[in-house]
């Protein structure tokens, strides 16, 4: 698609009256399409686009995990939601890339289905997830991350992102509780691992570990010496070569310590053997 095209990955998907049109800003308003669609179709008819742990385990709705995002019931902050997605989406895409911030939406999307599947499988279930909320307050943890010293003007005060981030995410840490919710808490959590966890592992901070390094290693099994190949030539040398650099070490150091007249006759012709050596290599 020409939406993901390298070249283009940091460019605005077009222009209307001047200004780039990011894919954030196509989410924003698909967003509040949802919530119009939701309202005229209603509820009923919706609920086979909700995601629940029945919805996909029983009744076999296996779209769910990605389509929970667009039933939307009617609301203001959903409307400010949108809002704030397109901003911190955008910069977050501009930064990152188009296909990096596609990623980012999809773990987003899919993290919380997955999570609330596995506490069904073990026993805590009744969770059920619509609409953008989630998604939209995944992207404004990943601006932050992104851009932890951003000023964010309130109404009135004008603060730094990190801080506001640590308030939302503290507020709802203590809603949750409160109310002893403990799967609303472990989804809370899970929306901070994946958008800190992401962006950090696009700024290389963060790696998968090799797969090498969790292969077991095994001690080497001894060979008979006898089986291996003999070592060329050229290695025998090399191996000489440093014994007899380190001879002349030892020659040199006895010489300091003791003096000329202490050599004995081998050690002289060691100590000619390598002064003549050298003088050749001056050659």
């Amino acid at each position: 698609m020409t939406w993901f095209r390298e070249s283009q990955d940091h460019l605005p998907l077009t222009w209307w009256k001047g200004h780039p049109v990011y894919l954030s800003a196509i989410l924003a308003l698909a967003g509040v399409a949802s919530m119009i669609l939701t309202a005229i179709i209603g509820y009923d008819l919706l609920g086979i686009l909700v995601f629940s742990y029945d919805n996909l385990m029983h009744r076999f709705f296996l779209w769910t995990p990605l389509t929970y995002a667009l039933v939307n019931p009617p609301d203001l902050w959903l409307v400010l939601g949108c809002f704030l997605l397109w901003r911190f989406g955008e910069a977050v895409e501009r930064h990152l890339g188009r296909r990096a911030f596609v990623r980012l939406v999809v773990l987003l999307l899919v993290a919380l289905p997955i999570l609330i599947l596995l506490l069904g499988f073990a026993g805590m279930r009744g969770q059920v997830l619509l609409g953008m909320n989630h998604l939209q307050f995944g992207v404004f943890l990943a601006f932050a991350t992104l851009y932890p010293r951003a000023q964010i003007s309130l109404i009135i005060a004008t603060i730094e992102v990190w801080i506001l981030a640590a308030i939302i995410v503290g507020i709802y840490a203590l809603g949750a509780l409160a109310s002893r919710n403990w799967a609303s808490l472990l989804m809370l959590a899970t929306e901070c691992a994946v958008a800190y966890g992401f962006i950090r592992y696009e700024q290389g901070q963060l790696q998968w570990p090799a797969l090498s390094s969790l292969i077991p290693r095994t001690k080497p099994q001894r060979q008979d010496r006898s089986l291996l190949p003999t070592r060329p030539a050229k290695a025998k040398k090399a191996r000489t070569a440093v014994r007899e650099q380190s001879d002349v070490d030892e020659i040199l150091d006895k010489i300091s310590r003791e003096g000329m007249h202490s050599l004995t006759a081998e050690e002289r012709i060691i100590l000619e053997r390598a002064s003549d050596d050298l003088q050749k290599r001056k050659r």
